[in-house]
């Protein structure tokens, strides 16, 4: 596996900490651009830039034979791109959050917003605190959750503070009773980590090209 890291931000940094030095192609950022021809010395591109970046850098990624595993935040992926992913006979893997972990956390997820159809008057409520560099609010991490939740109301709080990894917490109250749910990142290798699982699932397995989620992958593994 020869992987392109693109973005030297805390996780891009902590891809590069987690893999061996044979295993790195390059390193790209604003001193160092991505470009086609230096992105196919590569067999898989591991992202974590920004929304806006990611926009800038889609042509060449597209125009590219690598694999794709992408972290960034902030950023839909509507039915044209998706097509257009597809039609380039690239592999990618996408998610707001690569903790591994949060793949049984849409579990829980799920069966919990059940709770709003067996007991009335549940009140859902999310807050999300990141460091004060994380450029998008709510986080993507904390819309995910609040989708996997599906219920009527969830409103999302965003704070932000020095030196804090992530931390999401949601709170169920009813009349009888209060549900947490708390999960705090303490490292950005918890997210380098499930990134760069994924871009070696991706090369061991010859996946078909196409369009995945990152829980697609770590369910088919798991699940088993």
């Amino acid at each position: 596996m020869k992987v392109a890291i693109i973005g030297r931000g805390k996780t891009g940094k902590a891809v590069l900490d987690l893999l061996k030095e044979d295993e790195i192609s390059d390193v790209f950022d604003s001193q160092n651009l991505v470009t086609v021809e230096k992105l196919n010395k590569a067999t898989v591109a591991i992202v974590f830039v920004s929304a806006d970046v990611l926009r800038q850098i889609l042509p060449v990624l597209l125009q590219s034979k690598v694999s794709v595993v992408c972290g960034t935040t902030g950023f839909h992926y509507d039915e044209t791109l998706i097509q257009r992913i597809k039609q380039s006979g690239q592999t990618w893997v996408v998610a707001n959050n690569f903790s591994l972990s949060m793949v049984l956390i849409k579990e829980m997820l799920n069966t919990l917003g059940n709770l709003q159809n067996l007991v009335t008057n549940s009140h859902f409520h999310l807050t999300e605190t990141h460091h004060t560099q994380k450029l998008d609010a709510p986080s993507g991490t904390a819309v995910s959750w609040q989708s996997w939740l599906n219920v009527k109301e969830c409103p999302i709080e965003s704070i932000r503070k020095e030196d804090v990894k992530g931390e999401h917490v949601l709170k169920v109250e009813n009349p009888y009773e209060t549900i947490e749910l708390k999960h705090v990142a303490h490292d950005s290798k918890l997210f380098a980590e499930g990134a760069v699982w994924s871009a070696r699932f991706v090369c061991e397995n010859k996946l078909n090209a196409g369009f995945y989620q990152f829980d697609e992958l770590v369910r088919g593994v798991s699940w088993q």
